[in-house]
């Protein structure tokens, strides 16, 4: 199994990712690899999903600009309800 990708950014990465944060009803890493490879087949280069928060948030981070809408199909593609956190 691959490493999980970590949500971590130094300073000059934050001004070239996009970051979209969203309510997922993802509450274990069980099954994260399928999301992983979904959310790498459109472009997202980086992702954390925080279990421990009631939102079960998950963080998302792309080069380039990827609608909420297109996030929000992907895990629906694979079983799971996504909501758009608009921060």
């Amino acid at each position: 199994m691959a490493a999980m990708p970590c949500f971590r950014f130094n300073h000059s990465d934050k001004y070239l990712m996009k970051q979209l944060t969203f309510k997922t009803n993802v509450h274990s890493p069980i099954g994260i690899q399928a999301i992983w490879d979904a959310l790498k087949e459109i472009g997202v280069t980086h992702f954390n999903i925080d279990f421990i928060d009631l939102n079960h948030a998950m963080k998302i981070a792309s080069e380039h600009l990827i609608s909420p809408q297109h996030i929000i199909t992907v895990l629906k593609q694979l079983g799971y309800t996504c909501e758009y956190l608009n921060e």
